[in-house]
C-alpha cells in the first residue's frame, strides 16, 4: 500500500542514492547545488524545510520525492520530481505529479500548475504531456521547456 507523506530531511539520504553525478543534479533540481551531495546541505538547497515538500512511500520504502511552491495568484510550480530508478516506468511518476497537483489545488487553489523540464529528458516530457501539461515558452540556453498544466483540463 503506497502512502503520501510529507518528505522529511532523512529522506533527502535515499534521493541522493538516485542522483549519481553533477549532470544528473542538475537535471532534477537545476544549476548551482553543491556537488557531492550531502543531506543537510542538499535539503537546505532545495528548501525542502520551506516548500511543500512530498514524498510516495510503500512499505517504508521511498518511491518518489516532489516540490511545488507557489508563484502567483492561483498558480503553482512543482519542482524537483524524481522517482527511484527501480520504480521507473511503473506508473509511479504519475501518481506522484497527480498527488502534488491535487495537493496544489486544495492547499493553494492552484488553477494554473507550471514545471520546466530539460528538453531532452523524454521520459519526463511524455509523462507531463499525458497529463495534459503543454510547453508554455521557448526553450532557454540550457536545454529547458517550461510547460503548463489547467488541472480543470487534466485527462
Amino acid at each position: 500500500m503506497r502512502r503520501w507523506r510529507k518528505a522529511r530531511l532523512r529522506d533527502i539520504e535515499k534521493v541522493i542514492d538516485w542522483i549519481d553525478s553533477p549532470r544528473a543534479l542538475e537535471y532534477w533540481a537545476g544549476p548551482g547545488l553543491s556537488w557531492p551531495l550531502e543531506r543537510r546541505q542538499l535539503w537546505r538547497e532545495i528548501d525542502g524545510a520551506s516548500l511543500s515538500s512530498w514524498c510516495l512511500v510503500e512499505s517504508g520504502h521511498l518511491l518518489a520525492f516532489g516540490q511545488f511552491s507557489p508563484k502567483s495568484h492561483r498558480r503553482c510550480h512543482l519542482a524537483r520530481i524524481l522517482v527511484a530508478p527501480n520504480q521507473r516506468g511503473r506508473g509511479v511518476g504519475e501518481e506522484l505529479c497527480r498527488r502534488l497537483i491535487h495537493e496544489a489545488q486544495a492547499r493553494m487553489g492552484a488553477q494554473r500548475i507550471t514545471l520546466n523540464v530539460y528538453h531532452d529528458n523524454h521520459a519526463a516530457r511524455r509523462l507531463y504531456h499525458r497529463l495534459g501539461f503543454t510547453e508554455s515558452g521557448t526553450i532557454n540556453e540550457r536545454g529547458v521547456q517550461p510547460m503548463i498544466l489547467f488541472p480543470d483540463e487534466m485527462p
